[in-house]
């Protein structure tokens, strides 16, 4: 579906379309779903998360769904457009980019996430028996309670907002250490469109999910309902690889190797979470980082449960999170203070160079493009002149065509009169030559003298008739010869 088709189809869309956004080339990441890019808005620089278009491209998909996925994507846009907490990334606006029929939803940038500060993938890998960087316990537990404090922000709306996929890659990390978490209602979007053959799975999002969420549904009238208990499962997940800082199971295959049998043997949920308290109670107990009393053991535990209503509400595990986080203040809790009031690393300084540069750049092309549009507008100005100019000369023209049209009158007329002043003469030049010959014939012949002619005078009476008058009496007049 093109931009223009669907902003018309979905013109509810159209006040969240940011103008000027630019790919800046840089991939901030990429999952099954779909990528997160770099972009560049005037005087910031963001991040955009697009979907494959591969989901909407396949044959057995039905059109029915890709709407209602299409429409399922603008009621999130709304829905996060009406979110603001300092514990969930900011939603700006969304843009379309060639070749891509969805829009991409543009948000603040981010430092890093924190499967990334945890676990970070560097290319090439260290050498071994690299220590890795230390995490103060104080500054662990801040960071689960922002991620508990926009759970909790997200749960007691009206009506409540589910995220349903909270993963240590949907929490985000600024130059701060400030957690905020991301990704909402985009999860919801995808599964919708997923088919048998599009079923691949994203990195790390099955060992998040508590076991209601796999349960298969006997009917259609029995699907499984999620409430917010579904999010403080993840939240669990989270600490455990928050806490521990190794992730707790293979995510894709879902076995483990029974060293009695040497067989590939499916983990169930149990076994699972089972191996998720080794990874608290002996890997981390042996760090020294935590007491089998801690409150943050209780809090794994108690997320971990198998009923989702016997798990604690988001305002219990932010009662819990105080309470480890004031039990951790005094190993570290300075670190972490002056870790959220000063950049952590050269990264952030060198992403702050970058973004000025790109706004340095930015400025650069706005003022190229005011110069050319100001060139455009005196040009248009100059053949707007000429224009006017070509106008008048050819009204200049019409009114000297049709002064040359009259003169051709005029002298057509005067050619007709000469004419016929020239008939005229000829005809008095031949006048006389009859009034001779007329004269000539009126005169009396030559009488012998002794003829007597006897002439009579004559009466000659000339009558003016007028209508319906009676005749006047002077009008008569006699002649005589």
């Amino acid at each position: 579906m093109a931009a223009e088709g669907l902003l018309a189809e979905y013109p509810e869309l159209r006040p969240f379309v940011l103008p000027n956004v630019r790919l800046t080339g840089v991939r901030i990441g990429a999952g099954a779903y779909g990528s997160v890019e770099e972009v560049a808005v005037p005087g910031a620089i963001c991040a955009a998360k697009k979907i494959h278009d591969i989901f909407l491209d396949r044959s057995e998909i039905p059109a029915a769904e890709i709407r209602r996925a299409t429409a399922q994507f603008v009621r999130e846009c709304q829905l996060m457009s009406t979110l603001g907490h300092p514990n969930i990334v900011k939603f700006l606006g969304v843009a379309f980019f060639p070749g891509s029929r969805l829009p991409a939803l543009v948000m603040e940038r981010l430092l890093t996430s924190l499967h990334d500060l945890l676990d970070p993938e560097t290319d090439p890998p260290p050498p071994p028996n690299t220590p890795k960087p230390f995490f103060p316990l104080s500054l662990k537990c801040s960071i689960l309670h922002n991620v508990a404090c926009g759970l909790a922000y997200l749960h007691e709306r009206s009506p409540p907002v589910i995220h349903r996929d909270l993963s240590a890659r949907n929490v985000l990390l600024n130059s701060g250490m400030v957690a905020k978490i991301v990704d909402l209602g985009v999860a919801r979007i995808v599964p919708r469109m997923r088919t048998a053959a599009t079923m691949t799975k994203g990195p790390g999002a099955s060992v998040y999910m508590p076991p209601e969420a796999s349960a298969p549904a006997k009917s259609n009238a029995q699907k499984s309902k999620y409430d917010a208990s579904i999010d403080v499962f993840s939240l669990g997940v989270v600490s455990i690889f928050t806490i521990g800082e190794v992730f707790p199971c293979d995510p894709v295959t879902g076995t483990y190797l029974d060293e009695e049998t040497g067989l590939l043997v499916a983990r169930t949920e149990l076994q699972r979470r089972a191996e998720y308290m080794r990874h608290v109670n002996g890997q981390l107990r042996a760090c020294g980082q935590l007491r089998g009393d801690h409150p943050l053991i209780r809090l794994i535990q108690q997320c971990l449960h198998n009923g989702p209503h016997k798990r604690p509400s988001i305002r219990e595990v932010l009662r819990l999170l105080e309470e480890a986080r004031a039990g951790a203040r005094d190993s570290g809790w300075e670190e972490v203070q002056a870790a959220q009031t000063q950049p952590r690393n050269q990264e952030n300084a060198d992403l702050q160079s970058s973004n000025q540069e790109l706004h340095s750049r930015n400025q650069a092309k706005d003022r190229e493009l005011a110069e050319a549009r100001q060139q455009l507008r005196r040009k248009e100005e100059e053949l707007a002149r000429q224009g006017a100019e070509l106008t008048r000369a050819e009204e200049t023209i019409r009114r000297e065509q049709q002064q040359l049209r009259q003169k051709e009158e005029q002298l057509r007329s005067s050619e007709a009169l000469v004419a016929d002043f020239q008939k005229t003469l000829q005809q008095r030049d031949s006048e006389p030559t009859q009034r001779t010959k007329t004269q000539s014939s009126l005169l009396p012949t030559a009488v012998p003298h002794s003829t007597q002619v006897n002439i009579k005078p004559r009466k000659l009476t000339v009558q003016c008739h007028r209508k319906k008058t009676a005749p006047c009496e002077n009008d008569e007049r006699i002649f005589n010869n």
